[in-house]
């Protein structure tokens, strides 16, 4: 179901109140409006308008959606004419670490479309290149050291705990890090970003877990040493259970990802804008 575009019809619908205006509005024939509409409510489960004899009345429900579903349809527009300005500037140059979803790197790409030029780093690599203007913008892990670089807010991202199948922390009823005290932690090499790399081994150590340290350059290497038995990582949330593994949902603000977006002046607002309404959303 594309979301967006029936939620587009409703506010054109409770906007005219009719819905052959709505249709003339929308720049379709009325019979696709009605459809976008019964689908709408079926997909909500509440009935968000009546036929009248004079056209159409918002229900209780609907009056009450109608200003979220509004915020909606806005964003969403802002973001497909940010991602045109932006295409239509030249080569977008977009920074981006490792440890960041798959599926929301994906996004980022999409959004920008064909000029999109995407690489993946350590945020010390990616800094070094967003100041000798090889990239726009940058995606790194928090906290850094900027050095001369502007950074946005900072953005959590859920991530879980990745461990062997039958480890005593998935059969515990109530999984604690300390449990975790017999496996190695498989992560990025410290001189990606040191600041990171120490934020979160201080941590696990306020929760009595002080793990050796496994370099895993790639979610792949981390993986293996999981499955193998020997450590434990950390994995978006939305990552898929491989076998040999099992996920976590274990001490989340602890391996939470903190992320800012890093730019060297605000020229790029737009593409900053753009992937920060992208972070945001992955982070609910």
């Amino acid at each position: 179901m594309d979301l967006v575009r029936h939620l587009e019809y409703f506010v054109a619908v409770a906007e005219e109140r009719h819905f052959g205006r709505a249709a003339v509005t929308l720049g379709v024939t009325q019979p696709p409006v009605s459809r976008a509409i019964k689908a709408l409510e079926k997909h909500l489960g509440l009935t968000l308008v009546e036929r009248t004899p004079d056209g159409a009345a918002i229900t209780e429900h609907g009056a009450a959606l109608l200003p979220r579903a509004r915020l909606i349809v806005d964003d969403a527009r802002r973001l497909t004419t940010t991602a045109e300005s932006l295409t239509a500037s030249g080569s977008v140059r977009i920074g981006l670490i490792p440890e960041l979803d798959d599926g929301v790197a994906a996004r980022m790409a999409a959004a920008v479309g064909v000029r999109a030029r995407v690489e993946t780093a350590g945020a010390v690599a990616l800094l070094d290149r967003v100041r000798a203007h090889e990239l726009d913008v940058a995606v790194v892990d928090h906290p850094v050291v900027l050095d001369r670089l502007l950074a946005g807010p900072v953005v959590t991202l859920p991530r879980r705990v990745m461990v062997p199948v039958g480890h005593r922390s998935a059969r515990a009823q109530r999984p604690r890090l300390a449990m975790l005290s017999d496996l190695a932690f498989a992560t990025m090499p410290r001189g990606t970003n040191p600041p990171a790399h120490d934020l979160i081994l201080d941590a696990f150590r306020r929760h009595a877990l002080d793990p050796e340290v496994l370099t895993a350059n790639t979610f792949r290497d981390a993986t293996i040493g999981v499955a193998s038995g020997r450590c434990f990582g950390l994995v978006p949330a939305a990552n898929p259970v491989v076998p040999g593994t099992e996920h976590l949902d274990l001490a989340s603000d602890v391996v939470a990802l903190r992320v800012r977006i890093v730019r060297r002046d605000d020229s790029v607002k737009p593409l900053v804008d753009l992937i920060d309404r992208i972070l945001l959303q992955a982070g609910k």
